[in-house]
């Protein structure tokens, strides 16, 4: 059970881990692009919410809660990420929705991630760090 911070930060190291490179042609495609900044993204806060952890204990389920949902839709984010364009049988239709899919789970990944620079942020600028 995923129940506190160093928990939370553990997930998103481990999303970042497990972010398989992509064979692709060009290294500044969409996917690839995106796959580098979920991977980034989740890097940088497992990291930070691991140092809080190590600094201020568990923390309080609306505290941590945020950073697992980060994990949570960077795994899903990347797991769609592999779908898109490797089918064995091309779907323009299906492929526009998980695009839409996709970037819909970008706008919640930076929702959160801007939730968890912000919390992380307050606690340096308030002396708590």
């Amino acid at each position: 059970m995923n129940n506190s911070m160093d928990d939370a930060g553990c997930c998103l190291l481990s999303v970042a881990w497990n972010i398989a490179p992509l064979l692709e042609p060009s290294p500044t495609s969409r996917r690839s692009t995106l796959r580098a900044t979920i991977e980034e993204t989740c890097r940088l806060t497992g990291h930070a919410a691991r140092s809080w952890a190590s600094c201020h204990g568990t923390g309080t389920e609306p505290e941590y809660r945020p950073f697992l949902q980060l994990a949570d839709v960077a795994y899903e984010t990347a797991t769609l990420l592999l779908l898109v364009g490797d089918s064995l049988v091309p779907d323009l239709e299906r492929e526009h929705r998980r695009w839409a899919e996709i970037e819909g789970l970008m706008s919640r990944l930076e929702e959160l991630s801007d939730w968890t620079s912000s919390f992380l942020g307050s606690l340096t600028l308030s002396g708590h760090a």
